[in-house]
């Protein structure tokens, strides 16, 4: 954990002392793992455990009256690692029913009912929600910052839109394999209709791309130069890093540059071998920092 916490420190440039980051790990029985980084000068007043303790404990009461729902919370651990003139402080904690689940679907948000909620907290700061790999998102409302269905993900900068009760996130199953067959049988002549039309299709296309085939045998094409001055994914992804103040999301380069994830993963890679950029773990997804740049937040 204490690796997990250094890791952070290189790309908080765009941070600064006093950032608060929650991370909300829902789980498929309604609770919800929490971990809330805070960077804080070293002269500050940090929570003893103590108070750490009892600082969500009486979150957790107010939530139980606004919410009418039973529900319990665990503190696990809280780390402090000094780092020059600042510290990276970690706590962690376990809320037990912090969703609800209705007819299957898991529902978050009424615990947003709440006033001032993360004020009971840490103050304001980043919040990024994730959830189980068996549900997908029906509804977020109002929309994140950040969606990421392939990560499980939703990420928003700051907790303005946590409140009354909002934002609203529905989660519902994905589709089971008994669910699958039913919609099989159910539609069972249309489907072996398209499979045949399908099937027709295919073999005409065969028999033409074998015939270009043959006429492409007769003529040699001929090979069209590289413009010069064109941009490499390697210059292009680095052009895009600095724009971005030295530090962007993995994911955020694979969207941008219109990359395959196997491409992005494979170009940072080569670019860590030159000792161009580093790479850091953030959840799901991975922070990608020029070496200057990181060499800069040392």
């Amino acid at each position: 954990m204490i690796s997990f916490t250094l890791l952070l420190i290189p790309y908080r440039t765009v941070c600064g002392l006093g950032q608060i980051e929650y991370t909300i790990q829902i789980g498929s029985d309604c609770s919800a793992n929490w971990i809330i980084i805070q960077i804080a000068d070293v002269s500050a007043s940090l929570d003893t455990w103590e108070q750490f303790q009892n600082r969500i404990t009486s979150l957790v009461e107010v939530a139980k009256n606004e919410t009418r729902r039973e529900m319990t919370i665990e503190a696990e651990s809280m780390t402090i690692k000094p780092s020059g003139s600042y510290v990276v402080v970690e706590y962690r904690f376990n809320w037990k029913n912090f969703s609800k689940i209705e007819n299957t679907k898991i529902i978050i948000g009424d615990i947003f009912q709440v006033e001032s909620f993360f004020l009971q907290l840490y103050d304001d700061g980043e919040v990024v929600i994730t959830y189980p790999l068996e549900y997908i998102i029906e509804t977020v409302s109002p929309s994140p910052y950040e969606r990421d269905d392939s990560h499980q993900t939703l990420r928003w900068l700051g907790t303005k839109d946590f409140i009354n009760g909002q934002p609203i996130i529905i989660l519902k199953e994905k589709a089971s394999a008994s669910g699958f067959l039913e919609v099989l049988q159910q539609n069972a002549v249309i489907i072996v209709s398209l499979i045949s039309i399908a099937s027709g299709s295919s073999i005409g296309f065969y028999i033409f791309r074998c015939r270009k085939k043959r006429e492409s045998k007769m003529v040699k094409t001929p090979e069209i130069p590289i413009p010069l001055g064109v941009e490499s994914a390697e210059e292009k992804t680095l052009k895009l890093l600095k724009s971005s103040g030295g530090s962007l999301y993995q994911s955020a380069i694979t969207e941008h540059c219109g990359f395959s994830r196997a491409k992005t993963s494979q170009l940072l890679a080569a670019l860590e071998n030159k000792g161009l950029v580093k790479r850091y773990k953030k959840g799901r997804d991975k922070i990608v920092a020029l070496v200057e740049q990181d060499e800069k937040v040392k």
